[in-house]
């Protein structure tokens, strides 16, 4: 009798020690929400985007200038930096290809400083998800147009001044396994020269 006692003792702790971890695990769960990034260019209604494009000399309000793109649709689209952050504060600017004779689409992370804009990140390449975090700023997936390669999806997080490369994810549409994850990395991130 007392051996069935403590064998069933024995099972009840595992039981709960065991629905005390798998609790601890749905505790510190962070929701993640993925907004896949279409091909439209909806309207720049922002006034204040508007201003700081126009500040940064990336584009201009008034269609008198020959040597700076007008700030409108057709070129230049902006996104969120993440879903609590004010677009006034920072803020994502995706150029066209052919914008300025580039022959890919750019990326710019734009940020209010000491009462300032200022670039903080530039990419050649373009937006194709990104994906809401803890921190409060959204991880990008950036597709890249590599010559020998194809469509490379890298992963980019906050690092609290910048986005930084973190993670290969996708090559031509398709998703990296986990068991080539580490050396395909170290293939790609530290020869990453897209983005300065």
């Amino acid at each position: 009798m007392k051996v069935l006692f403590y064998s069933l003792l024995a099972v009840f702790i595992l039981v709960s020690c065991n629905n005390q971890s798998s609790v601890n695990k749905i505790d510190n769960y962070f929701p993640s929400d993925t907004v896949l990034v279409e091909n439209d260019y909806p309207g720049i209604d922002n006034e204040v985007v508007l201003k700081a494009m126009q500040d940064l000399k990336i584009c201009t309000l008034s269609d008198t200038s020959t040597t700076i793109a007008l700030c409108d649709y057709t070129k230049f689209r902006i996104f969120p930096v993440g879903p609590n952050i004010d677009l006034a504060k920072s803020f994502i600017l995706e150029m066209k290809e052919g914008v300025y004779d580039s022959p890919v689409k750019q990326v710019l992370v734009i940020e209010k400083s000491f009462n300032k804009y200022k670039i903080i990140n530039r990419y050649l390449g373009f937006l194709m998800e990104y994906r809401t975090t803890e921190s409060g700023y959204n991880d990008l997936l950036m597709g890249y147009k590599d010559p020998e390669m194809g469509l490379i999806g890298i992963k980019h997080a906050w690092d609290k001044e910048k986005y930084e490369p973190v993670d290969v994810e996708e090559i031509n549409g398709y998703f990296i396994q986990e068991a080539l994850k580490d050396s395909i990395n170290q293939l790609f991130l530290p020869n990453f020269n897209a983005g300065y």
